[in-house]
């Protein structure tokens, strides 16, 4: 079931419902849409409804000129409203960190979930390939913008750029490059500093990727350092897209969590 709300912009957002039980938002990270998450939400939906949002800029919903972190702590608040008073919520990537700071604003939720929040502990995460990547939005050459990106910000080897390039995958993500411009920035410009989510005492379960990128290890050990209440759950074998590449784990995993914080 596809449903559209305002946020408090007055921006449409959009997700899709479905499943029974006590409510969840699923946010997800960057250059992808909600149905990244499709199949855990598949899994989940005999335990829980499951809310997967389609993030402002991206799919069902709309975008504004003005962006900060602030419009996606209203937009999640705003699902969150539709989902019910009990809800929980799982952020992945840029996503969670979006979740993150909506819990650290005030968002009141029983149970939070973060898989690799790209809190910049180990250093800018863009750093000087932003600009380069910024210019190559502006000037419409989508394919090389996503080719710096996953180059000289996601370090991916040039023979995984080249596989990734001959799939459908490649042209997905380079549609929705412009949408990374402004949260790369956001990301940059947040610091390495954690002190702030000493205040979040919300039950939180990190999920991580044994073979993920150190500096998603290192945000996420940061992270736990200053968080009062927090579990972590690792996928062996598996890097940034468990998600994707083991989703009856990762459902699992937020299914147990969730049911012993509730």
């Amino acid at each position: 079931m596809v449903v559209h709300i305002e946020s408090r912009d007055g921006t449409t957002i959009g997700f899709r419902r479905l499943g029974q039980g006590p409510g969840l938002v699923v946010v997800h990270g960057s250059i992808v849409t909600g149905d990244e998450w499709s199949r855990v939400a598949s899994a989940l939906a005999d335990r829980f409804t499951v809310h997967l949002v389609d993030r402002r800029g991206r799919g069902l919903s709309g975008d504004a000129d003005a962006y900060s972190i602030d419009t996606e702590i209203a937009d999640i608040a705003a699902v969150l409203d539709a989902a019910g008073p009990d809800a929980s919520l799982v952020g992945h990537s840029y996503g969670a960190l979006c979740a993150l700071a909506a819990v650290a604003s005030g968002v009141d939720v029983p149970g939070l979930v973060l898989y690799e929040p790209p809190v910049p502990v180990a250093g800018p995460l863009a750093g000087a390939a932003l600009e380069p990547y910024a210019a190559a939005v502006d000037a419409g050459d989508l394919d090389r913008a996503l080719t710096i990106a996953m180059i000289d910000i996601l370090r991916v080897p040039t023979a995984g750029v080249e596989r990734l390039r001959g799939t459908p995958i490649w042209s997905r993500m380079a549609e929705l490059a412009p949408t990374w411009v402004r949260e790369l920035r956001v990301i940059d410009g947040h610091g390495p500093d954690v002190s702030t989510y000493a205040s979040v005492t919300t039950p939180t379960l990190f999920l991580q990727g044994s073979r993920t990128a150190q500096h998603h290890v290192v945000a996420t050990e940061a992270l736990r350092a200053v968080m009062p209440d927090t579990r972590l759950v690792e996928f062996a074998g598996h890097e940034h897209f468990a998600h994707v590449t083991t989703p009856t784990a990762v459902a699992d995993a937020i299914a147990e969590f969730l049911t012993a914080v509730r």
